[in-house]
């Protein structure tokens, strides 16, 4: 009876580890098992998603540029339009740097708006402004990254991807409340806009509104 009994319970415990055994090798190999690469399209897009969204935070770094510059610059006050992003700050007002340089015998001029608050607003050293728009006719190897007059739209494709709008004279990419208005002539970036908004609805419509 007794030879018996540990017959029953060696197989009890036999079975019990076989189980646990099966219940380990069936968890590693879920635990490891192999996710699927992405495919080479799925990869290019996300790199160039990243890109955007990478250029549109931070499009030039806008102190560097200041320093930098050599030319002629004016400064002015300048109404805020209704389409910016105005952060709800007392004592503030937008500005208007004007950079001036000749291409080509021409008068060409690179401004950016900037939102400016506190002790420091009428001052062009002023680190806490707020980069708002940009806006650019002519090259400048000192805009570092946004210096693509002239590119291709196959350029910027291959930088940005194609997930743009169109309009009737370029492209516009955006993420949230930030957009790249390009101007295109003959294929070719003749001039860009990047703004601020107030908004993270970006449609024709108001890709319209900003152009008249």
């Amino acid at each position: 009876m007794k030879l018996g009994s540990l017959i029953i319970l060696f197989l009890v415990c036999l079975s019990c580890k076989n189980e646990n055994e099966n219940k380990s090798n069936s968890t590693n190999s879920e635990r490891f098992e192999l996710v699927p690469e992405p495919d080479k399209d799925e990869r290019e897009k996300y790199e160039k998603n990243l890109n955007l969204t990478s250029f549109l935070e931070n499009p030039i770094d806008l102190q560097e540029f200041k320093n930098k510059t050599k030319r002629d610059v004016t400064t002015t006050v300048t109404n805020g339009l209704e389409y910016y992003f105005h952060p709800k700050i007392n004592d503030s007002i937008f500005y208007s740097y004007n950079f001036i340089s000749t291409v080509n015998r021409q008068l060409e001029i690179n401004e950016i708006v900037v939102f400016k608050y506190g002790k420091n607003q009428h001052n062009y050293e002023d680190k806490t402004e707020i980069l708002i728009e940009l806006k650019i006719k002519s090259n400048d190897s000192d805009l570092g990254k946004a210096n693509f007059i002239g590119l291709s739209k196959t350029d910027l494709e291959s930088e940005f991807g194609n997930d743009y709008l169109t309009f009737d004279s370029g492209i516009a990419y955006s993420n949230k409340n930030k957009v790249l208005i390009i101007e295109l002539e003959d294929s070719k970036v003749k001039s860009l806009r990047y703004i601020k908004l107030n908004t993270e609805k970006i449609n024709t419509e108001l890709i319209g509104q900003i152009m008249k």
